[in-house]
């Protein structure tokens, strides 16, 4: 079979392949659509209620019902087919973006858009087990980190496109237009879904206390593996800090400089996944430790360089950034599907 000209040699290999193909179309699509759904719901409870208490009120929300559904989510990822579980949770997002919406109509607004951001958040909770175990499922075990890496550049673009879409449509016509948007995207993304044919995995019949209690002592006695979990969560603790203070620094040079710096490391993260994808690579332990480091200085040195350096330097610290950090949780994650046996990813993941 040709692969297509217009992609990297590996890139073009694995979207020959049915099942990878539908998962990574539906992935970039709920990427884009999960993004959009929260900066709209976020948007909606301020036009409501303005001032603080109403976006605290969201987040407490969000981050309530994510923590109850953690658990349950990871043995259902184990007990329940991934892929309509991958599926079904597309169409639970949609739902959560109309509930949203719907509070425009009501005479109770406020209650009606908490409403939309639980459903939202409890499929987002059920959906992150089952989506990153059936990661492992849709393409053939030499090529897994090759999917991988073609799959996070799909996610860092959709990461980058959705609040250049989301802001203007909020701005201009209120935030039930991109509700609307996300709402559309991720009934799309659910049709590929639903055709998505994995990899044949024994799923767990114990009960659930068991499930769980047997993927604690599995982390447990797995050193690695409890590394690469933290390797995947504590770049998000560290964005979320850089995000908060490099764009306060940026805003005194404008909105370009804002722009550049939100938009750098996920620019990198789109370049390190096409190169990843089109080289043949497997998962080593050194590949995520030099990562990790490389994320670190280069983050520091950004963080440095708001102080004392321009703009452009700081973009082209955290691009670089960026590369490093798709680079570290690409790597993770394939080292936890090679490392957990098929039938507990999803307890694992949840961790």
């Amino acid at each position: 079979m040709r692969r297509p000209t217009s992609l990297p040699q590996g890139s073009g290999e694995l979207l020959a392949i049915p099942s990878y193909r539908r998962y990574v179309a539906s992935s970039t699509l709920g990427a884009f659509a999960s993004t959009v759904q929260f900066l709209a719901q976020g948007w909606l409870l301020l036009t409501i209620a303005p001032g603080g208490w109403a976006l605290v009120a969201f987040l407490a929300v969000r981050l309530g019902v994510k923590s109850v559904f953690a658990l349950p989510a990871g043995v259902l990822a184990d007990r329940l087919p991934r892929a309509r579980l991958y599926a079904w949770m597309r169409v639970a997002s949609a739902a959560g973006s109309a509930i949203s919406a719907c509070a425009l109509l009501t005479p109770e607004p406020l209650l009606v858009a908490l409403a939309g951001a639980a459903v939202a958040a409890a499929s987002h909770a059920l959906d992150l087990p089952a989506h990153r175990a059936l990661q492992g499922e849709v393409q053939p075990e030499p090529l897994l980190e090759r999917g991988l890496a073609l799959g996070t550049s799909g996610h860092h673009a959709a990461s980058l496109a959705a609040p250049v879409v989301a802001f203007p449509l909020a701005a201009s016509l209120g935030a039930g237009a991109p509700l609307a948007l996300s709402g559309v995207v991720f009934a799309i993304a659910a049709v590929p879904a639903f055709r998505i044919v994995p990899a044949a995995t024994r799923v767990a019949r114990t009960r659930a206390h068991h499930d769980i209690a047997a993927a604690l002592r599995f982390v447990a006695g797995a050193p690695i593996v409890i590394a690469l979990l933290l390797a995947m969560t504590l770049p998000s603790v560290v964005d979320k800090a850089v995000a908060v203070a490099l764009p306060s620094q940026a805003g005194a040079e404008g909105e370009g400089s804002f722009g550049l710096v939100l938009a750098a490391p996920e620019l990198g993260g789109i370049a390190v996944g096409f190169v990843l994808a089109a080289l043949r690579w497997q998962f080593t332990p050194w590949i995520p430790l030099f990562s990790a480091g490389a994320y670190a200085l280069t983050i520091t040195a950004a963080s440095i360089a708001a102080v004392v350096i321009g703009f452009e330097l700081i973009a082209l610290a955290l691009f670089i950034g960026g590369c490093a950090k798709t680079t570290l949780i690409t790597s993770a994650l394939a080292g936890i599907q090679r490392h957990v046996p098929a039938e507990m990813r999803g307890r694992i993941m949840t961790i």
